[in-house]
């Protein structure tokens, strides 16, 4: 198929989150509809699409949803079991450069094995090293979201991590992003564009509850200060803020508990990364993941 067919084709983005799929569709740039369907209690478990037919029947079953006519379809995945990693190494070129690098994932994240799916992208190179950002998620998860969206009769392009789409929806390349949902959350530190800590934390308490407020500051405060010590030099990060996407993203900056526990600012920012000026943090994954499917 013409590269350019492919392109032209709409832009079909779904987000599967414990409670609840999200999902919209455009073309060139532009969100021209969205939609969200409620999950039953358990279907997804840490991160696990429970039972694929079951979700890919409510997809179908939802109300605008698109169907299954040509469409480029891309998936966001979540963080749970996921594992980033920098490897500095020679700066060798082509066929050379990806054995090698293959080589020295195997060495040095060998728990990865045949349970994990892994991509790398080369970040930088100099003439004395270049340095590859890998990312392994777990097989069952990945797997378990194509089977849902399969299920759906649907075939999806292409994937990315939640964490990274909400990243690429801000439009910034260094922040403290929080993509917080009721019942999970997604913790990671940006630099240059790169993730440098990404963490998947579930929460025990309710959404609205003191202590759902108090366990988030905390994971907040622990990723902030893992950062901090083996980033000392780094005068820069101190005056970063906290942004905000997901479900739970205006309860976080409207309580302002999390601001106060943290001593930074807490904020969801005014607009994402324009498709079509989309602006509500419950689509800022999708946003994201539109954005990856216009710069391919």
């Amino acid at each position: 198929m013409n590269p350019r067919s492919i392109l032209r084709q709409p832009v079909l983005t779904i987000a599967i989150h414990a409670r609840e799929t999200r999902w919209t569709l455009g073309r060139a740039g532009r969100i021209r509809a969205r939609g969200q369907v409620s999950l039953p209690p358990g279907l997804v478990d840490d991160g696990v699409v429970a039972d694929a037919g079951a979700l890919g029947l409510l997809l179908r079953e939802a109300r605008d949803f698109p169907g299954s006519r040509r469409m480029l379809v891309m998936v966001a995945l979540p963080a749970q079991r996921c594992v980033v990693r920098q490897l500095e190494l020679p700066p060798l070129g082509g066929k050379q450069f990806n054995e090698m690098v293959e080589r020295e994932i195997r060495r040095e994240m060998p728990m990865l094995g045949d349970n994990a799916d892994v991509a790398w992208k080369r970040i930088s190179a100099t003439a004395d090293h270049a340095v590859v950002l890998v990312v392994s998620l777990a097989r069952d998860v990945v797997e378990s979201h194509v089977a849902a969206i399969r299920a759906a009769r649907l075939q999806p392009a292409a994937a990315d991590l939640r964490i990274i789409c909400a990243a690429r929806a801000l439009g910034a390349a260094d922040g403290v992003i929080a993509d917080v949902e009721d019942d999970e959350v997604e913790l990671a530190i940006f630099r240059r564009g790169v993730p440098v800590v990404l963490r998947s934390v579930p929460m025990a308490a309710p959404c609205g509850e003191p202590a759902w407020s108090e366990q988030l500051a905390e994971e907040l405060n622990r990723t902030i200060k893992f950062y901090r010590d083996s980033h000392r030099h780094d005068e820069s990060f101190d005056g970063l803020p906290i942004s905000l996407v997901g479900g739970a993203a205006q309860y976080v900056e409207t309580t302002g508990a999390v601001a106060s526990a943290t001593g930074r600012l807490v904020m969801v920012p005014d607009a994402y990364a324009t498709v079509e000026r989309e602006t509500d943090p419950r689509f800022a994954v999708n946003v994201g993941l539109a954005l990856k499917a216009e710069a391919a």
